[in-house]
């Protein structure tokens, strides 16, 4: 017998009703020997066949010890993005999202971010309701990312009552209207842990739940 397969075969068949036991490293030396002590004296073994063996277990070994190391890495990354994000609690944050909270002294921040320059760029302000509450003229937008800040003021002079508001904004990109990217400032109230999914979501002012990675900027 000249493979390990061969030593291996006659022997690896479990009882009817028993599961079939895995080839550890005890294991593995022993049908080694077994190899040495089988196999045809006219015929030896080639020992780069043993050394591709030997080679190939180490490998898998090392898959399973690293695939160990790697959940304890994992683990403790987790833990430190659960403390690094309840640090951000009562900081405003900017995320992608079209929601914002109008409150009383305190403008919506936000960010515009268009990959190409845009003209007759504008921001639409609609209630939860979908009602336009008022459009602000942005004029030309460069490529890249813009701020802007809305601080409640309608078309007639008044103020916009506090709360929710969706707003989007859009422009003439080569002559076609086209979308362009709202991001806005938000505070973050909590933070939740997902360990599930080992994933750290913030819950912001506006409503919305994010995870870590999706913040762009905080303040």
């Amino acid at each position: 017998m000249n493979t390990i397969e061969q030593v291996f075969g006659p022997t690896s068949s479990a009882p009817t009703g028993q599961p079939k036991k895995e080839l550890g490293q005890e294991d593995f030396l022993k049908l080694m020997i077994a190899q040495l002590k089988n196999q045809d004296p006219v015929n030896p073994a080639d020992n780069s066949e043993f050394l591709g063996q030997i080679a190939q277990f180490r490998m898998v070994s090392g898959i399973d010890e690293m695939g160990v190391s790697f959940e304890g890495i994992s683990s403790n990354l987790y833990a430190a993005q659960a403390m690094q994000a309840s640090q951000l609690v009562g900081k405003d944050v900017l995320t992608q999202s079209e929601t914002a909270t109008l409150i009383q002294g305190q403008p919506v921040e936000g960010m515009l971010e268009s990959a190409e320059a845009a003209t007759n760029a504008r921001l639409l302000v609609h209630d939860l309701s979908g009602a336009l509450v008022t459009s602000l003229d942005i004029g030309t937008i460069k490529a890249g990312a813009q701020r802007f800040a809305w601080g409640g003021q309608l078309a007639d002079g008044s103020v916009a009552p506090d709360g929710e508001y969706k707003i989007t904004a859009e422009g003439l990109v080569d002559g076609e209207l086209t979308g362009i990217e709202v991001s806005h400032f938000s505070q973050v109230q909590s933070v939740s842990v997902d360990r599930e999914n080992t994933n750290v979501l913030l819950h912001l002012a506006n409503g919305s739940a994010v995870g870590v990675s999706q913040v762009r900027e905080f303040k």
